[in-house]
């Protein structure tokens, strides 16, 4: 027993005279952007943070705008240790009935790998396609309007059928949540689903839940901050906290973000540092 003893009291020894250990640092971030409406502005930029996502600084310009010469909305995925973006390959002002995905290994050279439709009949818009992993599942929420009712914006889903990412079945409507909404992002956390949208009529940033699945059973929960931004991304933090990255378009663009312990309820918002960001995605490098 006393040797026991003896052997505890110097492994506490040994703890206390350890000395301190760094803390971790936090989890490098990127954010896959684009700068604005004009013709050279559309194309992909590539930020990136280490200090929890306030503040961003360039990684690279890829120069990298797709086949049609405009790149807007991306969206970032790693998958597979593979970099891959789904982006908008239109402005907003011109009809695009597809949208595209481009991979890199580098975040620096990107290809594009596949032009996926929309599936739907007379479609005037495709817009702002968004990666949804769930398990081994690769999905992409997309936001259609036909030409027969522009302001009839429904977010839909697509479903890789291969690890390559270059084919994919859909569309499939997401019931419940209603027309007139843009820019659907969606998360699953524990068994309820969380979407977070722009509507398009009120211009407020709506969050909207399910536990029946991805595409039945939407109810709103309410708005988010006041009008005027779109564009809504999420990152999970170190902490196991959630930060929201919205584009306040209305006063000509750049990001701002506010965080949630459970995705009810939310800080204010707060500019980011991020020269020049718009509608996009971070995720962890």
């Amino acid at each position: 027993m006393k040797r026991l003893l003896a052997l505890v009291l110097a492994g506490l020894l040994a703890v206390l005279a350890a000395p301190p250990q760094p803390a971790a640092a936090a989890t490098t971030l990127i954010y896959a952007t684009f700068k604005g409406d004009a013709a050279a502005d559309e194309e992909l930029w590539i930020y990136q943070s280490t200090n929890g996502g306030t503040s961003y600084s360039v990684l690279t310009d890829t120069n990298f705008h797709g086949p049609t010469g405009v790149l807007r909305d991306p969206s970032i995925l790693k998958y597979n240790g593979i970099y891959y973006i789904a982006y908008t390959v239109q402005s907003w002002t011109t009809n695009s009935t597809y949208f595209n995905i481009a991979s890199s290994s580098n975040l620096t050279s990107w290809t594009n790998i596949a032009s996926i439709p929309s599936g739907i009949a007379n479609t005037a818009y495709t817009w702002a396609p968004e990666f949804y992993v769930e398990g081994s599942t690769v999905r992409i929420i997309t936001n259609v309007a036909a030409s027969t009712c522009s302001a009839c914006f429904r977010p839909y889903v697509y479903t890789a059928q291969n690890t390559a990412l270059t084919s994919w079945s859909g569309p499939s409507q997401m019931w419940g949540l209603g027309t007139n909404h843009i820019d659907a992002y969606v998360l699953k956390s524990g068994s309820t689903w969380h979407a977070f949208v722009k509507d398009e009529t009120g211009k407020y940033i709506e969050h909207w839940t399910t536990t029946a699945s991805l595409t039945t059973g939407w109810v709103n929960k309410g708005t988010l901050f006041a009008s005027g931004y779109e564009g809504p991304s999420l990152v999970k933090l170190d902490n196991g906290s959630w930060r929201i990255y919205v584009d306040k378009y209305s006063t000509g663009g750049n990001i701002w973000t506010a965080t949630s312990t459970d995705l009810n309820t939310w800080t204010s918002l707060t500019a980011v540092t991020c020269s020049g960001c718009r509608h996009g995605t971070a995720i962890a490098k």
